[in-house]
């Protein structure tokens, strides 16, 4: 075996948290412990950054006993990440007792006063210091104790980090305690933290404020990632093109969606009443204005492709009930509704997509059809949920044309290779 695979097989064991495969993998190629602190793994990180991630304490333990360096960051462009700069805080605890080291940031997530007063007496302006993704303590800090030491002290409340463009209290929107806390300390809150929050005075305020703010959208205007392209943070804790009325929805906060309902055109109600699942809502409005459909925007009706992205089956068939096409998307760059079904190995919307028209050879702005995206995901996105081996044989049957090359998870790959040799291809 040459070196690069060597080199892949221990990356798999390690992120996988296969502690007996790594251990193997470090005994049959010594290079891999005279190398084990190289940036192999994602974003730039050596394996004990990936392991410590992950939260193994075995596999931290095999790499500590292996040479790893427990000051080994990851030499991400943003700031790098250590060993504590993760969400186990039993292994940060053990990892302090082996020797890591401790910096603000992790000393603000971990709730260590005397440590961070000790940091911020010599260094004042260690509270906004520059950590991992460029993020400031502020972004780590959870102890409401330790969140007024660092303002008192002057962090700035709404400092974005370098990645992702975005303040402490965003990060922190599905930490309904710390996110309400920095608001009430004065952060700027924003349409989304006040639906999440559940917040339905904040609501109103911001509507009224900013009647605009109920277009924003996730990867728009104030919320992307500046010079980065990292995207907003809200990219990944609420979802791409994600619009005050699909997480409204999300919630299903009846009293936070009149006040949106209320500030926007009557069709929205049609959106709402099908992200909801509400199929007698739906044919009450249909009833009352048949042509209701014909009024959305194609934008609007691109929320298909944002409910099947969140596995929203019901909506997706309401949506497809109501007259909305199967293969609708904001624009041709952007996933059809099939393309987010597909990545996620979605089977049940894979079929119900097809059985309503939807095209299997449409291609997203990454240049993949559907059967290519479902190869995709089911190596690179593996949905836990996720049947790619069903998805695909469904795309197959539908007509999906086969791929030049088989990149596929083995499942998916054993599906495809069997409907090549039944369609005569090589």
């Amino acid at each position: 075996m040459d070196e690069q695979h060597a080199i892949e097989r221990f990356k798999q064991a390690v992120t996988s948290q296969d502690t007996p495969a790594a251990s193997q993998c470090l005994c049959e190629f010594p290079f891999l412990v005279e190398r084990i602190n190289e940036p192999w793994f994602s974003f730039d990180s050596p394996a004990i950054v990936t392991a410590a991630a992950s939260g193994s304490q075995e596999m931290v333990d095999l790499l500590l006993e292996n040479g790893a360096d427990l000051s080994a960051k990851s030499s991400w462009w943003a700031g790098g990440f250590g060993v504590l700069h993760h969400d186990h805080h039993e292994l940060s605890l053990y990892l302090i007792e082996r020797g890591a080291p401790v910096d603000i940031h992790a000393a603000a997530a971990l709730g260590m006063m005397a440590a961070l007063r000790e940091m911020v007496e010599k260094n004042p302006a260690a509270v906004n210091e520059r950590g991992p993704d460029g993020q400031v303590p502020l972004h780590f800090a959870q102890d409401p104790a330790i969140i007024d030491y660092l303002l008192e002290n002057g962090a700035d409340i709404d400092m974005r980090d370098i990645d992702h463009y975005s303040a402490p209290a965003q990060w922190a929107i599905h930490d309904c305690a710390k996110c309400s806390y920095l608001v009430e300390q004065g952060a700027a809150a924003d349409i989304y933290m006040a639906i999440q929050l559940g917040n339905v005075e904040l609501v109103r305020r911001l509507v009224d404020e900013e009647p605009g703010c109920l277009d924003a959208r996730v990867g728009e205007g104030r919320f992307t990632s500046g010079d980065s392209n990292g995207g907003h943070i809200y990219l990944y804790k609420l979802g791409a093109n994600m619009t005050p009325l699909l997480l409204a929805a999300r919630c299903k906060n009846e009293e936070i969606a009149a006040v949106i309902l209320a500030n926007r055109p009557a069709s929205q109600r049609l959106l709402y009443a099908c992200l909801t699942g509400d199929q007698a809502g739906v044919q009450a409005l249909l009833a009352q204005d048949p042509k209701m459909v014909e009024s959305l925007s194609v934008d609007e009706q691109s929320t298909i492709a944002d409910a099947a992205w969140n596995h929203n089956a019901a909506a997706v068939r309401l949506l497809l009930e109501a007259g909305i096409g199967a293969d609708v998307r904001r624009s041709p760059a952007d996933f059809t509704a099939l393309h987010s079904a597909a990545v996620h190995g979605n089977a049940e919307l894979v079929r119900l997509l097809l059985a309503h028209g939807a095209s299997t050879e449409l291609k997203h702005g990454h240049g993949g059809a559907a059967l290519g995206t479902c190869m995709w995901g089911s190596v690179h996105f593996r949905d836990p949920e996720g049947d790619y081996a069903a998805a695909a044989e469904l795309l197959l049957q539908a007509g999906a044309q086969i791929p030049g090359q088989l990149n596929g998870s083995e499942g998916v790959n054993a599906v495809i290779s069997r409907y090549q040799s039944e369609r005569g291809q090589n």
